[in-house]
């Protein structure tokens, strides 16, 4: 669950929402995507394997918080991880492959024994899948997969701050991505861009969350709908 505080209530956002947003904002890109349904399908599934976790958040007894997925305890945070992948591979081996290299990029030094054991298990499936990939999948792995991780943190930056704000430490200066460092810019609370432009067109994306109050109660259930314009 991505989590915000606002006030004295809880903003939640599911992460497969937040991975479904990310795979819009891939497909309004300029650039030419191939293999695209493949590589689309990986970004928009790459938090695929949250689906179960998100279904009863789980909160921190000892703040009374709720986690979030940055803080998530490591053991079923890695078990979902590892499930998302499989589904993701299972309908394609190369979006698979894709979701693989990201999440094992997480932990790229950490000497956790629990990571360390996750890693090198990707590692080993990324080997298997590998000789699979014809030779213009192979040859646009690195860009496909910087594109992944790109489209992954716009969605971050949209998830983790308020409408009209950017002020979230991750992101408020910018994201880097091929030599470049990239910002959305709030026009008003429903209108923004992205500077320098990549998007071949204005479009609206979406943005469904629930309200939580403090005593873990459902409150409502609202989308945030803003229009990225060009």
């Amino acid at each position: 669950m991505i989590v915000r505080k606002k006030g004295n209530y809880y903003i939640f956002i599911k992460q497969h929402d937040h991975g479904l947003l990310s795979g819009e904002l891939a497909a309004q890109m300029k650039q030419t995507i191939q293999p695209l349904a493949k590589t689309l399908f990986a970004i928009s599934h790459h938090d695929w394997g949250w689906e179960r976790l998100d279904q009863s958040p789980l909160w921190n007894e000892e703040t009374n918080e709720p986690y979030s997925f940055d803080d998530y305890p490591m053991l079923p945070k890695l078990e979902a991880y590892t499930d998302g992948i499989a589904k993701v591979e299972a309908h394609d081996p190369y979006a698979g492959f894709l979701c693989s290299k990201h999440y094992a990029s997480f932990f790229t030094n950490i000497d956790d024994p629990v990571a360390r054991k996750f890693r090198e298990q990707e590692h080993n499936r990324q080997n298997k899948l590998r000789p699979l990939f014809t030779e213009g999948e192979e040859a646009n792995i690195a860009a496909n997969f910087r594109l992944l991780q790109f489209c992954d943190d716009l969605s971050l930056a949209l998830c983790l701050n308020e409408p009209g704000e950017q002020t979230h430490p991750w992101f408020e200066n910018g994201i880097q991505y091929l030599g470049e460092r990239f910002r959305w810019v709030w026009e008003d609370q429903e209108h923004l861009h992205l500077a320098p432009n990549l998007f071949k067109q204005s479009f609206v994306i979406e943005i469904p969350y629930q309200i939580i109050d403090g005593y873990r109660r459902l409150i409502g259930r609202e989308t945030h709908r803003f229009t990225v314009i060009v």
